[in-house]
Formats: C-alpha cells, sequence, structure tokens
C-alpha cells in the first residue's frame, strides 16, 4: 500500500569472483576489446603470486568476465527497480545504491581488492529520491559511515543516540 512506509534491503554478490554471470551471457563481451593495464616493474615486488604469471589473454579474460558480472547485477537491479514502478512505488521510494569496496583489473598487476590503490577504494554511491534529490555529481570525499545519518534525515527519523558521520543531505539538496 503506497501510505504505509516499507524497507527493502537488496544485496547481491556479483560482481565479485569468481565471477557468476548467466551461461548465455558468456559471450555477451568481448574480451579482445580490453587492453590490460600496463605492469611496470616498480610493481613486481607487491604482484599477488597467483597473478604473477597471467597472460594478456588470461587479463583480457578476467577483465571481460567482471563486466560481464557488472552487466548481470545491473539487469537483477533493473528488475528491482522495474517491480517498484510496477508497483507505483518508484516516485515515494528513496533509493541508495552502493558498493563496499572497488576492484583492481590488472592495475599494478592485480585482480582483486585487497589493496590500497584507488580502483580498489573507489565506490559508487547513487541515490534517488523524486522531488528531493537534485540530479548532479559530488566529487567530494564521502564514507561508508556517512550513509546511515544520511538515510536517517533523508526520511525525517530521528537520529541515532551516537551518530558517527554526518548527513549528506546538503549536497542532494543543494
Amino acid at each position: 500500500h503506497k501510505e504505509k512506509p516499507f524497507a527493502l534491503w537488496v544485496s547481491f554478490h556479483e560482481s565479485h569472483s569468481p565471477y557468476d554471470f548467466p551461461v548465455e551471457d558468456r559471450n555477451a563481451i568481448d574480451a579482445r576489446k580490453f587492453t590490460p593495464p600496463r605492469v611496470g616493474p616498480e610493481d613486481a615486488w607487491q604482484i599477488p603470486k597467483i597473478f604473477r604469471d597471467l597472460s594478456d589473454d588470461d587479463k583480457r579474460g578476467i577483465i571481460a568476465s567482471y563486466y560481464k558480472s557488472a552487466r548481470y547485477l545491473d539487469s537483477t537491479l533493473g528488475q528491482v527497480l522495474g517491480r517498484l514502478t510496477q508497483l507505483g512505488l518508484d516516485d515515494n521510494t528513496f533509493i541508495v545504491y552502493t558498493a563496499d569496496h572497488g576492484y583492481d583489473l590488472g592495475q599494478h598487476g592485480r585482480f582483486e581488492k585487497h589493496c590500497g590503490y584507488d580502483p580498489a577504494l573507489r565506490i559508487p554511491l547513487i541515490m534517488r529520491m523524486p522531488g528531493k534529490i537534485r540530479q548532479g555529481v559530488v566529487s567530494d570525499f564521502t564514507e561508508h559511515i556517512d550513509l546511515a545519518p544520511t538515510i536517517l534525515d533523508m526520511l525525517g527519523a530521528d537520529p541515532v543516540p551516537v551518530q558517527h558521520g554526518q548527513s549528506l543531505r546538503p549536497y542532494l539538496e543543494n
């Protein structure tokens, strides 16, 4: 019912290795279109052994599999958003899309999240609330710790007694 508040938390495993996309998507993205990032001699000391002997074709295959997995995630998320629309809830729902980490796709010879390079640290944070959030891009640094205060603030709920982080509402409205 539209007037009753609800909450839905949807969590996806994609796009984590081992990549788990539908078999019919195996040819959806051509691995040959990717150029693995350059790895310099300065990277050699810290490349995990499992990644040291990968050929360029191996690297292209890993990168393509990641993108196939992300494609599957996009499709699945589209189904959730489509269902909200079918139920007439898309214009009255605060949507927050984020991830727990980024992922290296060959940068510095790594195919993982277990490092401090930008691709492994940067994550998406997309929020939508029709009529309350303006469209735009913010490039300032934010942290996961800011999500709870932001969600509570945007929904008009009381803050938790001990709040860490800060509401991102000024970014969303201004």
